[in-house]
């Protein structure tokens, strides 16, 4: 059974059959209409079906599955109830916020376990009690094996962004996890995209799921003019400067793909005389909050900002999106913007791409069927920059003593393959440290390297797929700021 959320007129969250403590806590957060995920998901849970959620990050799916996981916890048992799997530390810290506020006014209590922090203090607080446990896939293994986390009791199990998991190789766990919960377990599962392995794994662990289907919010992206930048990676802070400057924003969000992006772009902003502030993961909860309100009140009108942090911004007041970064996808693209043009306002925004993604600007294009122009700061023929010289990238001895310009040419857009890497920001490392590391060990040079993505534990690059197992076989066993390399390719 599939359903197909569309915009159609919303019923009051009351309506949907949750409990008076769970609507007094939604109204006093400001929430005043479901989603079209939360409106089909909600009584569909209540109900005590198994629901399949084909939605992205932004459409609300944390109080689709939350809400009524919520309802159902009975505050007299001290067991774990109900378990939330996610793939990354910040979506981990998000829904556990997140079902804390649903949850404030029926004293519900919610644990997050996850890398990168102290194992003895997550299981100090699941001996303390947790009818709720949120945690990542790697996290919830180790506290099973020593025995403090039981699962006998989960009667809710939420996979949440499933394709994530599979992304990062988890599934094995996950089937390990989901043998721990009990066989009459409600599951809910949630997945931006559908291969086959989330398939199988959903005939195999839910029984008759329904299956609810968001469509990517492109609405909102009409009253959103949209520009593109052409410019080399070196040259871009300068770039957004002078975009800045000319546009003058009244706020604008910038997105950056990664916390330490966020935080070294906000330096070199401010270095140049441009007010920001950033807005990321690993900033205290206060901090967070600090920039998160003055944001929305208006006393700042800047704010670089990672996805994940910013997915709890709903701002009428935005007239710019900045893409400093280019999205990892379009759908991604399609929510970045979306947060401009609310309410009946037009909206501005910006992509920086390098010559090399030009290819993924296309695929925007394609994707949201919509046009993105050429920027330029009055408006006519955009303005070309006089060609900077550029170093040439650090390159093998060998290579070195070739002249430049007799380099071979470099296909521009070579077959690539997705290497994972165990080794993440938990041990000091940053994306440079990957793309060295491959520069340093292999003839490959770091424009071959593309698409570094840095998580707690796990790290993604792709290299050209001839090259693949060569750079595996030579990085393995290989020490990075005294931390060992292990990594291998991501097979689908």
């Amino acid at each position: 059974m599939a359903v197909e959320a569309e915009t159609t007129p919303k019923s009051a969250f009351a309506e949907l059959g949750l409990s008076g403590d769970l609507t007094d806590a939604l109204a006093h957060l400001g929430y005043e209409q479901p989603t079209p995920i939360q409106e089909q998901a909600i009584p569909e849970l209540l109900g005590g079906r198994d629901v399949i959620g084909q939605a992205q990050t932004g459409t609300g799916k944390t109080a689709a599955f939350g809400l009524p996981l919520l309802q159902y916890i009975d505050n007299d048992d001290g067991e774990v109830q109900a378990l939330v799997l996610t793939p990354t530390r910040e979506l981990c810290i998000q829904v556990t916020q997140a079902l804390r506020a649903y949850g404030a006014r029926k004293g519900v209590e919610v644990v997050a376990v996850f890398g990168g922090a102290p194992i003895r203090n997550q299981v100090a607080q699941l001996k303390q009690g947790a009818h709720v446990v949120v945690g990542t896939v790697g996290r919830v293994m180790d506290l099973m094996s020593r025995h403090a986390l039981m699962l006998s009791s989960a009667r809710f199990v939420v996979l949440d962004e499933a394709d994530e998991m599979l992304d990062l190789g988890f599934f094995e766990d996950v089937e390990t996890i989901l043998a721990r919960c009990p066989s009459g377990r409600q599951t809910a599962l949630f997945s931006a995209t559908m291969p086959p392995e989330i398939k199988r794994l959903a005939e195999k662990g839910m029984y008759d799921p329904v299956t609810i289907r968001v469509r990517a919010a492109t609405l909102t992206i009409d009253t959103v003019e949209q520009f593109y930048v052409e410019v080399s990676d070196r040259d871009k802070p300068d770039a957004l400067a002078r975009v800045l400057k000319a546009e003058r924003p009244d706020q604008a969000i910038i997105f950056a793909r990664t916390k330490i992006g966020v935080d070294r772009l906000a330096r070199a902003l401010n270095d140049r005389g441009v007010r920001v502030k950033a807005l990321h993961g690993d900033m205290s909860q206060g901090s967070r909050d600090g920039v998160m309100i003055a944001f929305k009140d208006g006393r700042e009108r800047l704010l670089v900002a990672t996805d994940i942090a910013a997915r709890g911004l709903d701002i009428s007041g935005v007239s710019h999106v900045v893409n400093y970064d280019m999205p990892n996808s379009p759908d991604v693209y399609v929510h970045r913007i979306g947060r401009t043009g609310r309410v009946g306002r037009s909206g501005r925004a910006i992509t920086l791409v390098t010559p090399r993604q030009r290819k993924d600007l296309d695929a925007v294009r394609r994707h949201a069927n919509t046009e993105i122009s050429e920027w330029s700061p009055d408006g006519g023929p955009p303005a070309r920059p006089e060609p900077a010289e550029t170093p040439a990238p650090k390159a093998p001895e060998r290579e070195a003593r070739r002249p430049r310009h007799t380099k071979p040419r470099r296909d521009p857009d070579p077959p690539r393959t997705k290497l994972v890497f165990a080794v993440g920001r938990a041990q000091g490392l940053d994306p440079a440290d990957i793309v060295t590391a491959i520069v340093d060990n292999t003839r490959l040079d770091g424009e071959d390297v593309a698409r570094v993505r840095m998580l707690d534990r796990y790290s993604f690059a792709e290299v050209p797929t001839e090259r693949a197992e060569e750079v595996v076989e030579k990085l393995a066993g290989k020490r990075v700021r005294g931390v060992e390399l292990r990594l291998e390719v991501v097979r689908r």
